[in-house]
């Protein structure tokens, strides 16, 4: 058993899958913790299309009121 040596190139392989694998296991250690949201609405924006209604809506009822000035 100790009469045979490993070869360089296979104790190189070995280390590297090593070191990967640990890596790879320990990355998220590495990142930034990502944050939970406290509440789910509070950081969600609208959609483009609530954007336009409420915009639409909003000229519509001004046009109406400069209407009834009139």
């Amino acid at each position: 058993m100790f009469g045979r040596r490993i070869p360089f190139n296979q104790i190189a392989f070995a280390t590297l899958v090593g070191v990967v694998g640990g890596v790879y296991i320990y990355r998220p250690m590495f990142e930034a913790p990502r944050k939970p949201p406290s509440a789910p609405d509070q950081d969600l924006k609208s959609d483009p299309e609530e954007q336009r209604a409420e915009t639409t809506q909003q000229a519509q009822q001004d046009a109406s009121a400069a209407q009834d000035g009139v």
